[in-house]
């Protein structure tokens, strides 16, 4: 019995070997799943609920357009559902950006200034049938704004003069057969569509209808067009209806003759204001628990702070938390609460991409991920240390976890490292068993006690860029001129205790730092290095500073050793007085291209595995196409899979893949915000899906019925 049990796993073992050579065999070095994103990557423009199968078991869903690509960990164009818990996608989506959405005779319609829906022809309108977009006719010549139903028929409003190839001035009708217009049209563009006593009522930027003056509101009875009084003195962007009453929002400070700042109720005979008024546009309105909602560019409503959304409860207007910090464009409500989207990255001075739902009392994402603040935001930083990845660079939270600036990853879990860096980390390193930053945060250079943060000998006076230990003292270098007080000019070292001063130093910044053939290089900026002529790159041989050749003709941002070569990435053409194009080699004695180098940038370098990784803002390496990363076999350029999807500003190592951080949000095709990673799947991963499931137990369980020395 018990001998049985020990061939069993004896067995179990050897199949467990095999499994993780075949996998490893089945599945070829490849992105691997990343980081999702809360909310979407892009402006949202439009809000909208959507029953996919009406009367059926199927709740309703949310339905954002607007110019994002991606949702959560979706690849999304332009088009997104949210289920109350995960962003879904509709097909391929929209070629350009998504402005309005409506539900008409149980299709779900999106209107924009996309020509192509799912791949085929769809120009500016779209149905989606519940399995794929179809074009309506031969949609508009020009971007469609706003969308409504009316006496049974979709109505279109926008900027486009025909529909369907007919004349139809800036808003049409489509009866489910063919496009008509509503009499002559308008003047100019439409942004607003909503129904009121029997009637659509169209707000925008025009000043006729139907021929006859309506200042930027007017509506259509079935047959002719109407004016409301005088109108307003300028643009309307949003209608709603509230307490019986039609509601305009807009930029104008009138209507009717009279006071009211860009927002105004209509009670069918007059206009009337909503006590002061907004400071600026309104874009969306909505009603929310009895409230009327009001979002925009607006930061002051009634006279007190609203920064871009407020509520009014009938008698005066109320801010929701501390609002956005960018405009809202768009409002709905899902599952009882007040749904969000705009041009914002934060919401209550939280990052917040986008999109966000409002519960009455706080603002949360949808969805989960990184967050962080703005287009901008970027890793620039790696490293390891107590055998978890940190990364650096310009985020404030990260998971769902607050992170300012500084992050570790356990393998599972993104975890924050202090509260006390205040801005941008731009390098890191492990010096005598201490996490050391640098960047431009207070003091610009930090070691991590294990608690918090803690400036490392008074720091310096200026930011740090680099980072790297020679002879058992950290190396700094960046653009101070004094380091703990002590005069130091882009560059010194730490000895444990004091901070001195290499020589002269340099006359610009150093932005790069390494060890090779046991000499400290540096690279940057400068021309001078010490009293000696160095082009951007020079070596300390522990007392003086020396020339590599004559060095490079322009920035170098990278530094790592391959083999027995030292490489530099920069913003270079030439080094030693070759072509080398922005990536070289120095072998000890001249400089030598790598290929025909990089047609951009190279921001980032590292060796790995035997091979030489170079990140940045470039899209060829060699010949190759690529996309801001590649990899040098010593002799060639190849790219790493179809790459990232921006600019590559750090790579490192971690269990035994390589690692990349920068400002994208996919890589390999696939989600994976601000940090990636290239290399094997997991050896369970036995049809290489990304995922260890059932399937790979079914692929394990024929293996086992066939035997081991199968």
């Amino acid at each position: 019995m018990q001998l049985s049990r020990s061939l069993h796993i004896l067995s179990f073992m050897v199949l467990c070997a095999g499994f993780s050579l075949l996998a490893n065999a089945q599945c070829p070095e490849q992105w691997l799943p990343g980081n999702e994103i809360p909310g979407v990557n892009g402006s949202v423009y439009a809000v909208a609920t959507w029953d996919p199968d009406g009367p059926g078991p199927l709740g309703e869903q949310v339905v954002i357009g607007g110019s994002f690509t991606i949702g959560g960990n979706t690849l999304a164009n332009r088009v997104a559902v949210w289920d109350g818990a995960d962003w879904q996608i509709l097909g391929t989506g929209m070629n350009s950006n998504v402005h309005a959405l409506a539900s008409y005779n149980g299709n779900l319609i999106a209107g924009g200034a996309f020509t192509t829906a799912d791949g085929a022809t769809a120009n500016r309108i779209a149905r989606w049938d519940g399995s794929s977009w179809q074009a309506l006719d031969s949609g508009m010549n020009n971007t469609v704004r706003s969308l409504a139903v009316y006496n049974g028929e979709l109505i279109a409003g926008g900027d486009f003069t025909t529909a369907g190839g007919a004349a139809a001035n800036r808003i049409a009708r489509w009866n489910g057969i063919f496009w008509q217009s509503l009499g002559s049209g308008v003047n100019s563009n439409v942004y607003a569509l909503n129904t009121y006593g029997g009637q659509l009522v169209v707000g925008g930027l025009f000043t006729t209808a139907g021929g006859t003056t309506a200042n930027y509101i007017a509506s259509w009875n079935g047959s002719t067009w109407q004016t409301f009084g005088s109108g307003m003195n300028s643009h309307v962007y949003a209608l709603t209806t509230y307490n019986g009453e039609l509601i305009a929002g807009g930029a104008f400070t009138t209507a009717y003759g009279a006071a009211a700042n860009r927002i105004a109720g209509w009670n069918g005979s007059t206009w009337q204001t909503f006590g002061g008024g907004m400071n600026s546009h309104v874009y969306a309105l909505t009603t929310y628990n009895g409230d009327l909602i009001a979002g925009g560019v607006f930061t002051i409503a009634d006279g007190a702070t609203a920064n871009r959304i407020a509520s009014w409860n009938g008698t005066s207007w109320q801010p929701a938390s501390g609002g956005t910090n960018a405009p809202v464009s768009a409002l709905g409500t899902y599952n009882g609460e007040l749904i969000a989207g705009g041009d914002f990255t934060a919401v209550d001075g939280v990052p917040n991409n986008y999109i966000a739902r409002w519960n009455g009392s706080s603002w949360q994402s949808l969805g989960t991920g990184i967050f962080y603040e703005g287009n901008s935001a970027y890793v620039d930083a790696l490293t390891t240390f107590n055998g978890d990845l940190v990364t650096g660079g310009d985020f404030t939270a990260i998971g769902t976890v607050p992170a300012d600036y500084i992050a570790r990853w356990d393998g599972s879990l993104w975890h924050s490292l202090g509260t006390e860096i205040n801005n941008i980390v731009l390098a890191l390193i492990v010096y005598n068993g201490q996490l050391i930053a640098g960047g431009d945060f207070a003091g610009h250079i930090a070691y991590w006690d294990g608690a918090a943060w803690q400036a490392l000998g008074g720091g310096t006076d200026l930011i740090v860029r680099a980072l790297t230990v020679y002879n058992g003292e950290l190396i700094a270098g960046g653009d101070f001129s004094a380091a703990g007080g002590v005069s130091a000019a882009r560059i010194a070292r730490w000895n444990g205790s004091a901070w001195q001063p290499l020589g002269y130093g340099m006359n610009s910044p150093v932005r790069a730092l390494t060890v090779y053939n046991g000499e400290l290089i540096a690279a940057g900026e400068f021309t001078a290095a010490g009293s000696v002529v160095a082009s951007r790159i020079a070596r300390w041989d522990g007392a003086t500073w020396q020339a590599l050749g004559s060095g490079v003709d322009n920035k170098v941002y990278a530094l790592t050793v391959f083999g027995t070569q030292l490489i530099a990435g920069g913003d270079f053409i030439t080094a030693g007085g070759g072509t080398v194009n922005r990536i070289a080699a120095w072998d000890g004695v001249v400089w030598r291209p790598l290929g025909s180098g990089m047609n951009n940038s190279v921001f980032a370098l590292t060796a790995q595995g035997g091979q030489l990784a170079a990140g940045g803002a470039f899209t060829y390496a060699g010949n190759v196409l690529v996309s801001y990363t590649a990899r040098w076999d010593g002799s060639v350029w190849q790219p790493l899979g179809s790459g990232v999807d921006h600019y590559v500003r750090a790579l490192g190592g971690y269990h035994n893949r390589l690692i990349v951080g920068g400002q994208f949000v996919t890589a390999g095709g696939k989600v994976s915000a601000y940090v990636g990673r290239w290399g094997m799947r997991q050896p369970a991963d036995l049809n290489c899906d990304e995922w260890v499931n059932l399937l790979d137990l079914a692929i394990f369980a024929k293996y086992w019925l066939q035997g081991p020395s199968n």
